[in-house]
């Protein structure tokens, strides 16, 4: 859309310097220039944000659920694209537990930092914020979030990521040491 614009400005410019052709030429090879390096930073940009969300391409447009490791509760996660694949919503619901607990996580690319970084807003009002660190085979969550009894640092860590499964380990940092709190199955629906 870019580029339509500067095309347009070209013209402009034109018609408003007919009477002056060499102006009218260097104008117009600037707007186009213009659009030319606009189109590639766009379709750049565009790439590096394509690349960062493939690891999440076989959980987007479905659902998968996972069982707690006290057999009760469920932890079921849908994601979809939103806005033309710009960015990633997944939405999840904690079921059988003491009461309801959902969230909602958006992805999104940082140009600036060059990866995939994520709000996540929950039932309880808390809005958690991090950055995705992809390993081989793995995503990792690096994240905190602040009680009345100081900073707490989590870690979720999504492996064998495929089109059937992937796991869940969640940690929490104990001193200096990470704890691990529960792993989860969680299988496509």
């Amino acid at each position: 859309m870019r580029s339509v614009g500067f095309v347009l400005q070209a013209v402009v410019l034109w018609r408003r310097n007919a009477r002056c052709p060499k102006l009218r030429v260097m104008k117009i090879l600037l707007a186009l220039a213009a659009a030319t390096l606009a189109t590639v930073a766009a379709h750049s940009a565009s790439a590096q944000q394509v690349a960062g969300f493939k690891p999440f391409e076989p959980l987007v447009g479905h659902c998968w659920v996972g069982t707690f490791p006290d057999g009760k509760q469920t932890d079921e996660h849908c994601f979809d694209w939103v806005f033309d694949h710009k960015f990633i919503r997944d939405r999840h619901v904690v079921r059988h537990g003491a009461g309801p607990y959902e969230g909602e996580t958006i992805y999104s690319w940082d140009a600036k930092q060059k990866r995939v970084v994520y709000s996540y807003y929950n039932s309880e009002g808390q809005v958690i914020t991090g950055v995705v660190n992809p390993a081989p085979g793995q995503l990792v969550f690096p994240s905190h979030y602040d009680t009345p009894k100081g900073t707490v640092q989590i870690r979720a860590v999504w492996s064998a990521l495929n089109e059937n499964d992937y796991t869940v380990a969640q940690s929490q940092k104990s001193g200096t040491k990470w704890k691990q709190l529960w792993t989860m199955t969680m299988k496509r629906q």
